[in-house]
C-alpha cells in the first residue's frame, strides 16, 4: 500500500509542477481544458476523414463513367508537311494543354537525324492560336516514326484546325 502511495505522489508531484498548479484543483481544471481541446480535435479529424471520403468517391465515380480517350481529329483539319506524310493524328486533352500525337513518314530521299517540325493551331476566327515546336531522331526515307506534340494553356475546344509542318533538318 505505502508503495502505491509512493508512487502516485511521484506521478503527480512533476504534473503539479509542470502545469504550473500547487493545488489540485488548478490541475483537474487544465486536464479538462485538454482534454476538450483534444475531443474538439478529434471531431475535427472524423468531419475532415468524411469529407476525403466523399471527394475519393467522387473521384472514382467520375473515373467510371468517363473514361478517357483520345478524340480523333476530323479529317477536315490541314495536315500540311515537305516531303513528309503525317497520319493517325489524335489529340486529347491534359488539364489546359493538348497533347497531340501521330506517325510521320520520311517520303524524301534523305536520311535525317534530326528533324524539326512545327505544329500551328488556328482558332475558330483563323487567327494563330498557338504554336510549339517538335523533334523527332533518326528518321530515314520511308521510315515511320511516332510523334507527340503539346500545346500549352489551350484545349482541344479552342482551336479549329491545325498544321503541322516539316522546318529543318539534318
Amino acid at each position: 500500500m505505502k508503495r502505491i502511495l509512493i508512487f502516485l505522489i511521484l506521478c503527480f508531484t512533476p504534473s503539479f509542477i509542470l502545469l504550473g498548479a500547487s493545488d489540485s484543483q488548478q490541475v483537474l481544471e487544465k486536464l479538462d481544458s485538454l482534454e476538450k481541446v483534444i475531443s474538439d480535435l478529434s471531431f475535427r479529424i472524423l468531419a475532415l476523414e468524411k469529407r476525403i471520403i466523399s471527394l475519393e468517391e467522387k473521384i472514382f465515380l467520375e473515373a467510371i463513367r468517363t473514361p478517357k480517350q483520345p478524340g480523333k481529329i476530323p479529317e477536315s483539319f490541314e495536315q500540311a508537311a515537305d516531303n513528309f506524310s503525317i497520319e493517325n493524328v489524335t489529340c486529347e486533352t491534359h488539364y489546359n494543354d493538348t497533347v497531340f500525337k501521330g506517325n510521320v513518314t520520311n517520303n524524301t530521299n534523305k536520311d535525317f537525324r534530326y528533324s524539326l517540325f512545327k505544329i500551328t493551331v488556328y482558332g475558330k476566327n483563323g487567327s494563330v492560336v498557338s504554336s510549339n515546336d517538335f523533334y523527332i531522331l533518326n528518321i530515314d526515307m520511308g521510315t515511320t516514326r511516332a510523334f507527340e506534340a503539346t500545346i500549352h494553356g489551350f484545349k482541344k475546344e479552342e482551336f479549329e484546325r491545325y498544321e503541322i509542318e516539316f522546318t529543318k533538318g539534318s
